[in-house]
């Protein structure tokens, strides 16, 4: 660790002060448009104009599209209205979905400098115009608004950059494209973390992100150096590996990490102790892992290829595991803060049980159940020999119903939504959700999952079908995120699960943030597919499955994958309880 000289330290507190003040300024315009805040409404402009499901992005710059995603400025404020900064968005979305139509973008597998795509964009820029003036003709006076703006804007002896009107030529990726496999990974990522990160930084947007593995070598031989001419700067990966010590000094660097371009990441099982977060679309480069001779009960499952419309088989191993630890306290407390909602969802699914309790066509009752006595006297005048089952029963229904709860207890649960930290309210709803069913005789099961590649997806079980509610209701504050979310496989387990179940109506409750994603390949589309593929498979065995999500992000992934009806997006528990409610009286009106 190096200390700074008194004229460096001073010149670091300056640029840092400049640097803040002009960032601060930014971002207080009152007719500054943020992408974030526009964005839900823009991804469905984009989506009704071009029939595909696009997804938007903060681009590094002037942004552009590859497959169905569509990057843009992450704000722009270039004019002096909101409306005026407002119509740049929506021009640029139907400049990208001309564009994407007519198919213009780097073809070849080669590496392009940032000014041949922006010269390539303009170059073509002629032809788009022409498509989008006549499909749009309102754009005409919008373009023309921007181009008068940017020529005014740069200096009179040089060319007017046009960049952020025509944006850059990006490179599609390829749906098969991937990394080296995966391999000798250590036993590191078979277990949770047991130190979690101590700082979190926000990220610069970027556009793609390659994954390199950690060259051994490399690290141990890496000499020691310093940049006495930088100062609080960092440097993009050039393909040299430094030594790793897992200190957590992000903090320290932040100011120097906000010019950071973040291309290159390296995967190490190493505990971060700090963590530096970017939203990224697809990593094309992310390996499968290799196939591993694991010890331990393990059960295998395949995974579908969308990609090649086939099957993996044995592709996945899942891990069952029963949760041993109890945290007694955390159970108290959840039923002593919420007494007065689960009073009140008693009293709701009370009356909802109540109508179902009823048993009509009994041979004996409190009461007659006119359609049978009416079929009886029918009967009787035609000489055929009538029921005797004519009385209604308010008996107890045999069980014919079972409920599966599966929460997502990877790494994203530990962040949080609306003020609540997503697992918690995971937690906390199955404790009270569980309280009930348990009273009205239901036969559920609450169950975790995590991952650490395809070779290794735990499955914990807090609460088996024909575990006591009793003793199963202390384990489930035990529960704490760990690994990355491949839900396929989770899903697949619980259908299995379920099949085991002698009962007529059957459902999959998945409480998740939606977005697939883990240590290996299992990223954007290739992970939606395989989600959807098996809903699909439970769909035919007559499983019902049903998503409640709680992340505003996963308005964005949900759809793909449950379709429209199947999914709910929350972000507190009392929303989430609700929704259980209503879902369970949905699911009553089925039985």
């Amino acid at each position: 660790m190096f200390e700074f000289e008194p004229d460096e330290y001073i010149f670091t507190k300056f640029a840092h002060y400049f640097k803040r003040r002009r960032k601060k300024k930014e971002a207080s315009l009152s007719y500054a448009v943020s992408l974030a805040e526009i964005k839900p409404r823009l991804t469905i402009f984009a989506r009704a104009i071009t029939g595909r499901p696009i997804e938007l992005y903060a681009a590094e710059r002037e942004g552009g599209y590859k497959n169905n995603n569509f990057f843009l400025p992450s704000t722009y404020a270039q004019f002096l209205t909101v409306e005026e900064n407002l119509s740049f968005y929506l021009f640029r979305i139907l400049y990208l979905s001309i564009q994407k139509n007519l198919g213009f973008n780097w073809e070849d597998t080669e590496e392009h400098s940032l000014k041949e795509s922006q010269e390539k964009a303009n170059k073509t820029s002629a032809m788009v115009l022409e498509y989008l003036f006549h499909e749009f003709p309102v754009t005409k006076k919008y373009h023309q608004k921007f181009i008068v703006h940017y020529s005014e804007k740069g200096k009179s002896n040089t060319v007017p950059d046009f960049s952020f009107i025509y944006g850059k030529w990006m490179k599609n990726s390829s749906e098969e494209q991937t990394g080296d496999e995966l391999k000798n990974f250590s036993d590191k990522v078979k277990i949770a973390d047991q130190e979690q990160p101590k700082t979190t930084l926000k990220a610069n947007a970027v556009e793609e992100i390659i994954s390199v593995q950690v060259d051994e070598k490399q690290v141990e031989d890496a000499v020691l150096q310093h940049q006495f001419e930088k100062v609080e700067t960092a440097d993009e990966f050039g393909g040299n590996f430094r030594n790793m010590d897992g200190d957590d000094d992000l903090d320290d660097h932040a100011n120097a990490l906000e010019d950071l371009n973040m291309k290159f990441t390296v995967r190490v099982d190493d505990t971060a102790h700090s963590v530096y977060q970017a939203d990224f679309v697809e990593n094309t480069t992310i390996a499968e892992s290799a196939n591993s001779d694991d010890s331990g009960y393990f059960v295998p499952y395949d995974e579908w290829d969308y990609a090649k419309r086939s099957y993996k088989e044995d592709f996945c191993k899942v891990y069952p595991k029963t949760i041993l630890k109890t945290d007694t306290a955390y159970y108290k407390d959840t039923i002593s803060k919420n007494g007065s909602t689960l009073l009140g969802l008693r009293k709701m699914l009370t009356t909802v049980n109540n109508k179902y309790q009823q048993q009509r066509r009994q041979t004996q009752g409190e009461e007659f159940d006119l359609d049978a006595v009416t079929d009886l006297f029918a009967d009787v005048h035609s000489g055929h020999t009538p029921s005797e089952k004519i009385y209604l029963s308010k008996r107890k229904k045999e069980k014919d119903l079972s409920i599966l709860l599966l929460l997502d207890s990877s790494l994203s649960s530990d962040g949080y939504a609306a003020g609540n930290r997503v697992i918690d309210v995971e937690k906390q709803v199955s404790i009270l959700f569980g309280e009930i069913l348990n009273e009205f005789n239901i036969d559920f099961s609450i169950n975790g999952f995590y991952s650490k590649t395809r070779n290794h997806s735990t499955y914990t079980t807090l609460k088996g079908f024909d575990e006591d509610w009793s003793r199963a209701k202390f384990k489930i504050g035990a529960l704490e995120p760990s690994g990355y979310t491949r839900i396929g496989p989770a899903l697949r387990h619980s259908g299995a699960l379920l099949d085991k179940r002698n009962t007529k109506n059957k459902w999959v409750i998945l409480i998740s943030d939606g977005k697939p994603n883990d240590y290996d390949r299992y990223e954007g589309k290739y992970g939606i597919n395989d989600i959807k593929q098996a809903l699909r498979e439970l769909n035919e065995r007559q499983i019902n499955s049903y998503a409640l999500a709680i992340e505003a992000q996963a308005k964005y992934y949900l759809p793909q994958m449950f379709g429209q009806n199947h999914y709910q997006i929350l972000t507190t528990p009392v929303e989430l309880l609700q929704s259980l409610v209503k879902l369970y009286e949905k699911i009553k009106h089925q039985s």
